[in-house]
């Protein structure tokens, strides 16, 4: 080993030009099969380095482009931000004036599911959040695109959540075009019926309804469902409003828990959002 060692140390170039020649007389005394496979065998092992490499530069090559992405999508965030919070101030310097109180919007509790009723009776879920982290009965639950349920019952460390896809549940609607209210209830699978609109009440499909607020058992302004179809009622004094959910009720992940409401000059999340962009360049 010591020879080897040595030879290697100071004849690096002849060692490998004696190990090349030598690969090449064994490989030439072989089959023509062995000695494709033998060659296939010996280039992979003496590209393996090379090829980490390679494979190394091009993942760094595209978390660079991922990093840039994410970079953009955060400056057109703060910028969507600004704009929102300047048309935050102007509405509430409005509403204001006519000595209404001001708006806010909402903090949420991110959480999983754990659990799912099997009962096509009464649709509930289980999540992993309970008293622990303040959740109360009556706590609204929604998903990334919409409205999801209410929540039911309370315990130290979960909590079970009520869907809307129950007979014992209405939501107060309202249209986002034409500001029509009516009380959504569900029909079957994720489709609901928009209840109380009358026959001149302006509803066409595509509409796009979200909660009121009426009633306060879920706050306003979250997304419900979409219509997809308006016929006219046999009485001919209403309109039959078919609607599809916005959330798909079957296939529930992660949601968020509405806790309580944030005045909209609450920069809580703003600066939480820049202590990880200030890690992320410190960490660079």
């Amino acid at each position: 080993m010591h020879v080897l060692s040595f030879l290697f140390d100071k004849h690096l170039d002849k060692m490998v030009l004696a190990i090349a020649v030598a690969l090449a007389i064994v490989l030439l005394s072989l089959g023509e099969r062995s000695r494709v496979e033998k060659a296939r065998a010996i280039t992979s092992v003496l590209l393996y380095p090379v090829e980490r490499v390679t494979g190394r530069f091009a993942s760094v090559e595209a978390l660079e482009e991922e990093n840039g992405e994410l970079r953009a999508m955060v400056a057109t965030l703060y910028q969507e931000r600004e704009r929102l919070l300047e048309f935050g101030r102007e509405r509430n310097r409005l509403r204001a004036l006519l000595d209404l109180k001001a708006d806010s919007f909402y903090r949420f509790l991110p959480c999983e599911i754990v659990a799912r009723s099997s009962s096509s009776f009464f649709r509930s879920i289980v999540v992993d959040r309970g008293a622990a982290d303040s959740v109360r009965v009556g706590m609204a639950v929604v998903g990334f695109r919409g409205l999801v349920g209410r929540v039911s019952q309370v315990f130290p460390a979960s909590s079970q959540v009520v869907l809307i896809n129950n007979k014992s549940i209405s939501v107060s609607c309202v249209n986002r075009r034409s500001r029509i209210v009516g009380m959504l209830e569900w029909d079957r699978g994720s489709y609901f019926r928009l209840e109380y609109v009358g026959k001149e009440e302006d509803v066409v499909v595509g509409d796009t309804l979200s909660t009121s607020g009426l009633g306060m058992l879920f706050p306003k302004g979250f997304p419900v469902g979409t219509v997809f179809q308006v016929t006219e009622d046999k009485g001919g004094i209403s309109k039959r409003v078919r609607v599809a959910s916005l959330a798909n009720l079957n296939a529930l992940e992660e949601l968020f828990i509405v806790t309580g409401a944030r005045e909209w000059n609450d920069t809580g999340l703003l600066d939480e959002l820049e202590k990880l962009e200030l890690k992320r360049v410190r960490a660079r």
